[in-house]
């Protein structure tokens, strides 16, 4: 098995575990609730390219875990901390990590790295 493989399934859990940790942090309430749908939706859309081990895909997601990063930070900060925000934190780390690390040793595994060619 190939070591990206790896990256990729952290980056999977990361992405449903912050799936999760968004409605476990929306509680019952009907607002947030919805907002939590809303949100989970590029998480939805990413786990269906991470499924799939496409790169593009990756990129993007590892983008965007920093927002839910920044998310998770201001809910901890703010006083919120709990179970929820603690998973959304780790998660969001986890999504970030699986996602780079995935696409630099794909990339490596694949042969597409920049190496310096002779006389060019």
């Amino acid at each position: 098995m190939r070591r990206s493989r790896y990256a990729l399934g952290l980056a999977i859990a990361g992405d449903i575990g912050l799936i999760a940790s968004l409605f476990v942090i929306a509680g019952s309430g009907s607002q947030r609730l919805i907002l939590a749908a809303v949100f989970s939706i590029p998480l939805l859309i990413a786990l269906n390219g991470l499924a799939r081990g496409r790169i593009y895909t990756a990129a993007w997601a590892s983008m965007a875990s920093l927002f839910y990063l920044a998310y998770a930070m201001v809910e901890y900060i703010a006083g919120a901390g709990s179970l929820g925000v603690d998973l959304c934190l780790a998660a969001s780390i986890a999504l970030f990590t699986g996602t780079v690390v995935f696409a630099k040793w794909d990339a490596r595994e694949r042969g597409l790295t920049g190496k310096k060619r002779g006389n060019d």
